[in-house]
């Protein structure tokens, strides 16, 4: 998990924000972490997990809305409290219906769909930060604390539990208050609008891994799941460009 953070901001370094925002958004935080329950809890334990994960992107989607209104407004610390607040209500709820994949694919398609439509627009053109020492290791600590509090606890909560801790915005909590704290609201913009992207391709992932896990098995489920986070990605990455 540090190490997607700490990619993600080298990203920004090299290529804006807006890149940064893809990887961000990408399971490269929830893969591996599944990947160890699959392994451990059997793939049962992995699929509904996997389920619920992608039935809590709704709940990401209402962090990103929440907190650039609020961060935007009152600062970074009232886009957190906003954020946060939005992501608990919507977890907790979708977390109380009962889903299956289709569903659950549903629901977070249309809550990425109506971030993307609300979400501001950047007004200027990409920048390229220069991130200071200092914040990139903030970065890396506070992503290694929220990642130690997941592993140790998903392991007793049980699957629905630990599908929803997995959808957790961690990169969405640390990324976006040292972009707008540093640069401004359009760099936050362009990162929040990443994020919708790259998670299209989480959403594919634990679409694939709730559906094949079972039947195909870990190796085969989670190489397909993959193939289809990178492939989506790119749809949507493409459609992006030729719309901005």
């Amino acid at each position: 998990m540090p190490f997607a953070v700490w990619l993600a901001s080298l990203a920004a370094r090299r290529w804006g924000h807006a890149v940064s925002g893809y990887l961000g958004g990408f399971p490269m935080i929830g893969g591996p972490i599944t990947l160890y329950l699959a392994i451990d809890h059997g793939p049962e334990f992995a699929a509904h997990s996997a389920l619920m994960t992608l039935a809590a992107i709704a709940g990401q989607a209402g962090h990103m809305l929440a907190f650039s209104a609020a961060g935007r407004k009152a600062g970074a610390l009232a886009g957190l409290v906003a954020g946060w607040t939005a992501f608990a209500v919507i977890a907790i709820g979708v977390g109380l219906v009962p889903m299956v994949p289709v569903m659950a694919l549903a629901v977070a398609l249309a809550a990425l769909a109506l971030a993307w439509r609300f979400l501001p627009r950047p007004r200027e053109a990409a920048s390229f930060p220069a991130i200071p020492p200092m914040e990139m290791w903030l970065r890396l600590a506070t992503a290694l604390v929220l990642a130690a509090v997941i592993l140790l606890g998903a392991a007793t909560l049980g699957p629905t539990v630990s599908g929803i801790l997995l959808s957790l915005p961690i990169t969405g909590s640390i990324m976006p208050p040292f972009t707008l704290r540093y640069y401004g609201a359009d760099s936050l913009a362009r990162l929040q609008r990443g994020f919708v992207t790259g998670l299209t391709g989480f959403a594919a992932f634990f679409f694939v891994v709730s559906l094949a896990v079972g039947p195909l098995g870990t190796a085969a489920a989670f190489s397909l799941a993959t193939v289809a986070a990178l492939a989506t990605v790119a749809v949507f990455t493409r459609r992006r460009t030729r719309r901005e």
